[in-house]
């Protein structure tokens, strides 16, 4: 039936075709806009919780630092938070950390303890069966230091200053690495040779710079050309530590070789 409707009714087709699509697009655009999320603090003494929840298709890290959260999709579909939610902000050096999955039909488990990962929480989630699954877990502790550095919104002061290395305060940039542009280009282009014939990349302009939470998005486009000589060009965001190392990179094709069809 629907093999006669788009033979008698071509429009149909490029109609179903467009929307799905416009549908993709919409899906990656609204993933990458889900990396990062600031903590809903419901305030309390005593132990310290936060709680996640997340939706894996693949495998992810969930990190949290302070009063932050940021995903790094490992493979598979881009992870999209849900929510995150704590009674205080995570301390970079809590007493008696530790995690509990409660539930999620896959396997998460604990990868860094922030207490020797400089505050930082990673839990992965291995979910090894298709389509998006629910994830939600519990990180716990009983209190614990920022080694004399004040709190100011999930950053800390000495790194405000240089101490760490995660770049600088809202509305400046000086703290940011040199090599954050050339490093994702770099990871880009290995992505793309892999994936488009080994095509060369030639990148358009400037990218741009902009801090979204404890990271820097690195955003620009650029012209590729596979090794049967077609033309086409790309898109991509890479997701990157203030100190120059990439946390993730993607790309999509807007025209040219490797457009979805």
């Amino acid at each position: 039936m629907w093999a006669h409707m788009i033979t008698a009714n071509p429009s149909i087709y490029r109609v179903l075709v467009i929307g799905t699509l416009g549908a993709m697009l919409v899906l990656t655009a609204s993933a990458w806009g889900q990396s990062t999320i600031n903590a809903q603090i419901t305030g309390g003494g005593g132990s310290g919780k936060c709680t996640f929840e997340v939706r894996v298709d693949g495998v992810a890290d969930v990190q949290i630092r302070g009063n932050q959260g940021y995903l790094q999709t490992k493979a598979g579909m881009p992870a999209q938070w849900v929510r995150l939610k704590c009674n205080q902000p995570l301390p970079r050096n809590p007493n008696n950390f530790r995690f509990a999955g409660v539930d999620g039909r896959g396997k998460q488990y604990l990868v860094r303890n922030p207490a020797q990962n400089t505050g930082i929480a990673v839990v992965r989630i291995e979910d090894n069966r298709s389509g998006y699954e629910g994830y939600t877990g519990d990180i716990i502790w009983n209190g614990g230091n920022n080694n004399g550095g004040s709190w100011n919104g999930g950053w800390w002061n000495d790194n405000w200053n240089g101490g760490g290395g995660w770049g600088p305060p809202p509305g400046g940039n000086p703290g940011w690495n040199n090599n954050l542009v050339p490093n994702c280009q770099s990871s880009i282009r290995n992505k793309v040779r892999q994936q488009i014939n080994n095509a060369q990349v030639n990148f358009n302009g400037q990218p741009s710079r902009n801090q979204a939470g404890s990271f820097v998005m690195v955003d620009g486009t650029a012209n590729i050309r596979d090794n049967q000589g077609r033309m086409g060009q790309i898109s991509y965001r890479c997701t990157m530590h203030p100190n120059g190392n990439v946390a993730d990179s993607r790309y999509n094709v807007t025209q040219g070789p490797g457009y979805p069809r």
